[in-house]
């Protein structure tokens, strides 16, 4: 039988690193964390190789003393705290001394520092179990190099995610804590070039506007309360709700941590205009005794102990009712966007024929068909359906059902063969646009808007559409840096009539951010969202030749009977069963 025995030392600081150091996010939040316990007002992070290859954090804060240096990559060394009685109320973001002594374990890490009060700073390397002290003649401030991110444990770089997710994890882990320090500037750069950069803002509202864009924050009503503890937070405003929980973060005494209540809290409080699958925006601080938490339960220090949870959860559930009571109208009715008359200009099939006389019609009515940025007049369209027809009566559809009507402004019902079949037309619409744009036989076209469309992005948006642009090229949009920011939209597919183009931007960027391990089909994603929201809607106005358009298609047997979301839109009722019912046989 194996005896007791104590392990190495350098066994125990891999193992320990496992619990703090979950991938390379972890190493930014943590030397981010210390350059704001060292009261430092510029932070500066570099990436190289999604963290692999080098990490670099660099900071104006106090320093660190020379001879305190071979003691910062020692288990359990800390100027945080000096006995147990401290653990009581952390005031810090660090206190354990765990951090540094973990990540020197599974990298080469090289601190260079001086403090204010001497002239020579010092320069400490630890490589491999053995460290070397040298001095070092520099600015005020700390810098700290990350260098072969387990190097010597290559178990744990197997069960990291590609790089593309490990660099967004990085990226949003900086976010989150750039955002709680408004007087602090932070810049961000991945392979010696700069991607962001928030500089001193005067307040909150200012950083979340570097952050998440003007526009956004619009969007965002602020309120606060003080009880027993502080709360405040910006919260969306009714017509403000995302398709994810993204935007939803609660601070505590200037930690962000997760709460795994929020979202449901949240989804209460927005229960009566929040339908099913959109959440709202939630940014939430809460002040309060240090002595009336515990954040030493988690090593990663994700999360926090209340003494009251309950208290907490109602202070939550209190500040938005009150923030949504300001902007919210008990007589909220969702309108469409949609002008009255509306309709689908896409049953005049793309053939020789009617391209030919379309080409003529634009001639002499410039604008009506082009122009797909905005919907078709009712007048116009029935105007040139009628001339068409004339022209070529081939583009009058053909079909063999004799259509009866829509019923509750959602079901198209006809009269197929022997089946009386009901069509919820919004998902059989999305099937055939989602369809359309996923034709491998011919890359969707192109339709030019006549006023191009500029879109603000959070950062974190953008740095995805710049990892994206070609899906969104491959998808027949034409959409283009704008700005720093700002991206704008000069086409889209023709399918796509009347699309909610920032609504389309804001949901395939949310399904992006959510695609953690990249198993996300962009291409499909994009055919999704982008029908999803040009389909028409349960409620909007169909013409027959609208509506009898969609249930051709539905019928034609061309397309699976389910929406992209999977949702079935046909229902068919046979002629015998209703002879059943009223007992004709």
């Amino acid at each position: 039988m194996s005896r007791i025995q104590i392990l190495p030392e350098s066994v125990k600081n891999k193992i320990a690193a496992g619990e703090v150091v979950e991938g390379p996010f972890s190493v930014v939040k943590e030397l981010m964390e210390n350059s704001i316990d060292a009261e430092a007002s510029e932070i500066d992070v570099e990436i190289f190789d999604s963290g692999l290859k080098k990490i670099i954090v660099k900071d104006n804060g106090k320093g660190i003393h020379k001879d305190d240096l071979p003691l910062a990559v020692q288990n359990h060394a800390t100027s945080k705290i000096r006995g147990i009685a401290d653990i009581e109320s952390i005031s810090s973001f660090g206190f354990r001394g765990e951090a540094l002594a973990s990540i020197s374990s599974i990298s080469k890490l090289t601190i260079i520092s001086r403090s204010a009060e001497v002239e020579i700073g010092a320069k400490f390397v630890s490589s491999n179990e053995q460290n070397d002290l040298s001095d070092y003649a520099g600015a005020v401030g700390t810098t700290i190099i990350i260098e072969n991110l387990f190097y010597n444990i290559p178990a744990r770089k197997k069960f990291l995610k590609s790089k593309s997710a490990e660099l967004r994890k990085i990226r949003e882990s900086f976010l989150k804590i750039a955002l709680a320090k408004p007087g602090t500037g932070f810049s961000f750069s991945i392979n010696e070039k700069r991607i962001i950069t928030l500089t001193k803002a005067n307040t909150l509202t200012e950083r979340l506007e570097q952050i998440y864009g003007k526009s956004a924050v619009k969007n965002l009503s602020f309120e606060s309360l003080k009880d027993k503890a502080e709360i405040s937070g910006f919260f969306s405003k009714p017509d403000f709700l995302k398709s994810s929980r993204s935007m939803q973060a609660l601070y505590v005494n200037g930690r962000c941590i997760e709460h795994k209540y929020l979202g449901f809290l949240l989804s209460k409080v927005y229960e009566a205009i929040a339908p099913k699958g959109s959440h709202p925006a939630a940014i939430l601080f809460i002040n309060i005794d240090p002595e009336l938490i515990d954040v030493n339960i988690h090593p990663a220090k994700k999360e926090i102990k209340f003494c009251d949870q309950n208290y907490i959860n109602s202070l939550i559930m209190r500040l938005g009712e009150k923030a949504l009571g300001k902007t919210h109208s008990l007589n909220i009715e969702r309108i469409s966007a949609k002008p009255a008359g509306a309709a689908i200009f896409s049953n005049i099939d793309a053939n020789p024929a009617t391209a030919g006389f379309a080409f003529n019609y634009e001639a002499k009515h410039p604008g009506l068909i082009k122009n797909t940025g905005t919907y078709m007049p009712e007048h116009a369209r029935k105007t040139f359906i009628r001339e068409a027809e004339k022209s070529y009566p081939a583009m009058k559809p053909s079909h063999d059902f004799k259509y009866l009507g829509i019923i509750f402004d959602t079901y198209i019902i006809v009269e197929h063969g022997n089946d009386l079949t009901f069509i919820d037309f919004h998902a059989a619409h999305e099937r055939s646009i989602y369809n359309e744009l996923l034709n491998t036989e011919t890359r969707p076209e192109t339709q030019a808007l006549i006023f191009p469309n500029v879109i603000e992005l959070s950062i974190e948006d953008y740095q995805i559409f710049l990892e994206k642009k070609d899906y969104f090229d491959n998808s027949a949009f034409d959409v283009d840096i704008f700005s720093d920011k700002s991206i704008v939209v000069r086409g889209m597919p023709c399918a796509v009539k009347g699309l909610d183009i920032e609504g389309f931007f804001a949901d395939i960027f949310e399904a992006l951010k959510n695609d953690a391990d990249h198993m996300l089909d962009v291409k499909k994603a994009i055919a999704e969202k982008a029908a999803c929201r040009s389909a028409k809607r349960s409620g909007d106005s169909l013409t027959v030749e609208d509506a009898e358009l969609i249930a051709s298609r539905a019928l034609s047997g061309d397309y699976e009977k389910r929406c992209p979301h999977g949702r079935p839109y046909m229902f068919k009722l046979k002629k015998n069963d209703l002879e059943k019912v009223f007992k004709r046989i």
